[in-house]
């Protein structure tokens, strides 16, 4: 086999290796996902719990003795997150998930999942927290737009997401290229190194993907 074709394949059984291991995650979680993978806000809160792993925060980011997901809006995801965090650590840290209803109750939080019934204020939200290191993930038409650093979108029925490297570094966030290689948009450039500088749409390629699937919004 050519040298060319060999690299090919290597980066696709990488990307295969990466997708599986977040879908085999979500059979993880619990018998509802194992028995169906079709609701929505479990595929969601899964992929919020896994997406710690596969970014860095800076050093004060991670002071507190918790890494918490916080949650504005969307009270099903934070009731999922809810049965998912206690039996799971993240960074090393217990993991545990803050239902707020402001950004004052935000705090030290490393993760923030904006509902989709704050989608016409996401821009002004993400505005209001951006010198926090926190990874904000929406599930917007336009959320890389607004300032998203992580959007969930649906790709034939199912789950899927799309990176901004742009709003990750603004907030001192590196994400790693096993997550950008699986995501089906990745938007701006990174100045980490190793990272991905890449601006693409990758959702034709992974339209046929396997993957949680999930029901209409």
């Amino acid at each position: 086999m050519p040298p060319t074709a060999l690299k090919t394949v290597k980066r696709r059984g990488s990307k295969a290796l990466v997708l599986g291991a977040l879908c085999a995650s979500l059979l993880a979680c619990g018998p509802p996902f194992a028995a169906d993978l079709h609701d929505e806000d479990e595929v969601e809160a899964a992929f919020l719990y896994r997406f710690a792993g596969y970014v860095e925060w800076p050093a004060e980011a991670l002071s507190g003795q918790d890494f918490t997901i916080a949650v504005l809006g969307s009270d099903s995801i934070a009731q999922e997150l809810e049965r998912i965090l206690p039996h799971h650590a993240l960074k090393n840290r217990p993991a545990q998930v803050r239902r707020i209803r402001s950004l004052k109750e935000l705090r030290d939080a490393q993760i923030l999942f904006v509902g989709p019934e704050f989608n016409d204020e996401l821009k002004s939200i993400i505005a209001r927290v951006a010198n926090h290191p926190v990874l904000v993930v929406s599930a917007s038409e336009h959320g890389l737009d607004d300032g998203s650093c992580v959007n969930f979108l649906f790709v034939d029925r199912r789950v899927r997401f799309e990176v901004s490297l742009t709003a990750a570094d603004h907030v001192g966030l590196r994400v790693s290229s096993e997550l950008l290689s699986v995501a089906v948009r990745v938007q701006g450039r990174s100045a980490h190194s190793g990272a991905s500088d890449l601006d693409m749409d990758r959702s034709p390629k992974f339209a046929g993907a396997p993957g949680p699937a999930a029901g209409s919004r």
